[in-house]
């Protein structure tokens, strides 16, 4: 008995004055309560939102097809009848090397007499290893071959290799599309 008379001294004593900042309305030390329908509320709309920001940026990425471009799609070469009188005279033609800052050598090709017809840009690299080796041109034959296989000729037009269109601008300059291949 006299336990519960020191328990009810020591509560009276550690309880504040009525009209101070607690009152003895409100509970002091209860636990919050979890409110399991707001927590799965917030669970699934959090995952929902997640799930759709997701394939947002799949979406934006794109289909996988991802093309690099490194520079222009179209390498000016220049005035196509001083060009074609330079690969008369040297009976060679010309070789552009690593264009657009990319490891793609290209030759420029011009057969017979017409500055205007005839034109061909030739991929360098080597058919057999075009990370190792690429394309030479022998003078005295006219036919390319491949540095890694001199055994292995071409024709002076590269067929049979890698080719790219030619166009001839209104002002007769030529320009290689370096994104459009020409078939054989």
């Amino acid at each position: 008995m006299l336990d519960g008379i020191i328990v009810e001294l020591f509560l009276e004593k550690s309880l504040p004055e009525r009209g101070s900042e607690y009152d003895e309305d409100m509970p002091i030390g209860e636990p919050t309560k979890l409110n399991l329908p707001r927590t799965i509320f917030f669970v699934v709309v959090s995952l929902g939102i997640g799930i759709g920001l997701l394939f947002a940026v799949i979406k934006l990425a794109g289909d996988g097809d991802v093309q690099i471009k490194l520079g222009e799609d179209f390498f000016p070469v220049g005035d196509a009848e001083q060009r074609a009188e330079r690969i008369s005279k040297d009976k060679t033609p010309l070789l552009f090397p690593s264009l657009n800052g990319v490891s793609r050598p290209i030759y420029v090709q011009h057969l017979g007499d017409n500055y205007l017809d005839n034109w061909f840009a030739i991929d360098a690299r080597s058919p057999s290893e075009p990370e190792k080796c690429n394309l030479g041109w022998d003078s005295e034959l006219q036919l390319f071959f491949d540095e890694c296989d001199a055994d292995t000729t071409y024709p002076p037009s590269g067929e049979g290799l890698v080719r790219y269109a030619v166009m001839i601008n209104e002002d007769e300059s030529l320009r290689v599309d370096l994104n459009k291949l020409v078939d054989d």
